[in-house]
């Protein structure tokens, strides 16, 4: 099994290992989702809990050959960005003093965390694998609730989340490419601009502040876009 760890600017560590590794027989299964796992559920759950994680962004910054793109015309779909790395990958991003100026404590990702049905963890965690098998791989982060900032209210959740240096990693795009790249790209799954009008029609209920302002805007700008043939644009 490969394990990685990179440190939080926060002094917290995101603990990440490859695909494919069994989960333990008999131990509870906790997932958050942060993307498409908020509003497409396809596994059994016994509960479910609202919160969010810290020093990480979401970013549509992870290349979709298989669900909502196509092996020719990738789409984009979120991914995890820790708050260390968001400045080094964008130097002359407009939000950079913004981001300057937030702790990792204080750059929150809302999401939703689910407890998989008792004797079914190790059939969801190889159907999970298998969902985000397009460069992801797992994470083991804390989780809070609005109910408590300092104490998580669930630990070493299982996230899945696409490194910087995996494969169908986008890089630093703008987000007007990015718009541009989800306006138009259709996969197996559907269109890349459901995807993400559905995410954040679903933060929006979750609570008022879920929604962060980089997704707000990334939905403005797709609106923006006339939906066109792929290949035209491409």
């Amino acid at each position: 099994m490969t394990v990685a760890r990179s440190t939080l600017s926060s002094g917290a560590r995101r603990t990440t290992q490859a695909l494919g590794a069994p989960w333990p027989a008999n131990r509870p299964l906790w997932v958050f989702g942060y993307g498409s796992l908020i509003y497409r559920v396809d596994f059994p759950v016994e509960a479910q809990r609202i919160g969010y994680i810290k020093g990480h962004r979401r970013a549509f910054l992870q290349k979709s050959h298989d669900h909502r793109g196509t092996p020719e015309h990738p789409g984009r779909v979120c991914t995890l960005i820790e708050h260390s790395s968001w400045a080094d990958l964008f130097p002359n991003d407009d939000d950079k003093d913004t981001a300057a100026k937030t702790t990792a404590e204080e750059e929150v990702c809302w999401g939703v965390a689910y407890r998989i049905k008792s004797g079914m963890e190790q059939q969801v965690k190889r159907h999970l694998d298998h969902r985000e098998k397009d460069g992801y791989s797992v994470a083991f982060l804390d989780v809070f609730g609005r109910e408590s900032d300092r104490r998580p209210v669930l630990q070493d959740v299982v996230v899945y989340v696409g490194e910087t240096h995996n494969p169908s990693f986008a890089g630093a795009s703008s987000l007007e490419d990015t718009a541009r790249v989800v306006a138009h790209a259709q996969g197996p799954s559907g269109s890349n601009r459901e995807y993400l009008f559905r995410l954040c029609d679903a933060l929006r209920q979750l609570g008022p502040d879920a929604l962060d302002p980089y997704l707000a805007h990334l939905e403005t700008l797709v609106k923006g876009h006339r939906p066109a043939a792929i290949n035209s644009i491409l």
